[in-house]
């Protein structure tokens, strides 16, 4: 076992000629807080709002990839509205860091609807901890002893509007964070320009009870477009519950056509448990035939410091 261990993390840190770039890790709940893939949704719900989740990716399958992400936002004067997102991705002995900035600037189109411009920027840490790598018979790869962590810019940019009953934004995330570079012994594999379009609504049922569709696509135009539908049904304005199919489609490219996609549901569940503390949690069901493959699972625990006045 310690064999394939070393043998996968070897294909992860040093693969180059044949390894897509890694993608943008997107998160099942991303529909409650839009800051991560849009930095034009930053203070959108016009309040002070701080939001943690975790994300357990292929539970049982050895060194898959895991995320963290806190991010903060809220609104300021006269439409400025600012942020911040951390962001750890881990895959294997491999890890991402990235800290950015968001400021987006809102204004009125109608009197429900609103447009907002979004530009975050900031800096991205690529690396290896050393202290996962898997040795055998007690040796190291001297090729994978000796890398070293690299720093790099990035900025994104998106667009947002939303009305009462309606929203829809474009984003694009790792705008100069698009070049595979070698340093020393360290081939980085950088994720290339990612676009995002999202699009929702709200259908009232009753009136406790509202249908919340939306639909995002993220591509790169090199591989699959990521392709999710989402419905989640609102009690209440504090309780969320839903859930949503994800899957890739070949619209610009031919890539993975003699494979299976990627393709999962998720269960979502939303709760806002008091007027400040908000709770969330996923849970993926992998359709992919991946071995050891428990699915994957999301937590989030948001807290509002001021009252939304958007929810």
């Amino acid at each position: 076992m310690k064999k394939i261990t070393l043998i996968i993390s070897i294909l992860i840190i040093v693969s180059t000629n044949k390894a897509e770039s890694q993608q943008i890790p997107l998160f099942s709940q991303y529909m409650f807080n839009g800051t991560y893939i849009n930095p034009a949704y930053t203070g959108s719900r016009e309040a002070l709002f701080a939001n943690l989740l975790y994300r357990k990716q292929w539970i049982g399958f050895n060194r898959a990839p895991q995320t963290a992400m806190f991010s903060v936002d809220g609104s300021l004067a006269r439409g400025s509205n600012i942020g911040f997102i951390y962001v750890n991705d881990q895959i294997g002995a491999n890890y991402t860091n990235s800290f950015m900035a968001e400021y987006a600037f809102r204004f009125k189109v109608s009197n429900t609807g609103r447009l907002s411009f979004g530009l975050s920027g900031g800096f991205v840490n690529y690396g290896v901890n050393k202290s996962k790598l898997v040795s055998y018979d007690d040796r190291i790869d001297p090729y994978l002893g000796n890398t070293e962590n690299v720093w790099k810019p990035g900025i994104d940019a998106g667009v947002y509007f939303d009305m009462q009953n309606f929203y829809a934004g474009l984003s694009v995330l790792g705008i100069v964070s698009s070049k595979n570079e070698t340093y020393k012994t360290m081939h980085i594999i950088r994720t290339k320009a990612n676009y995002f379009l999202t699009v929702g609504g709200s259908i009232s049922l009753s009136d406790k009870v509202k249908l919340l569709p939306s639909t995002l696509l993220k591509s790169d135009f090199q591989n699959p477009v990521n392709v999710d539908i989402n419905a989640m049904l609102q009690v209440n304005e504090k309780f969320w519950i839903g859930g949503s199919y994800r899957t890739g489609v070949l619209w610009f490219t031919d890539v993975g056509k003699e494979t299976r996609q990627y393709d999962a549901i998720s269960l979502i569940v939303e709760s806002l448990v008091t007027d400040r503390i908000k709770l969330g949690v996923a849970y993926d069901f992998d359709l992919a035939k991946i071995s050891n493959n428990n699915g994957s699972m999301e937590l989030s625990i948001g807290y509002y410091f001021t009252k939304p006045k958007r929810k």
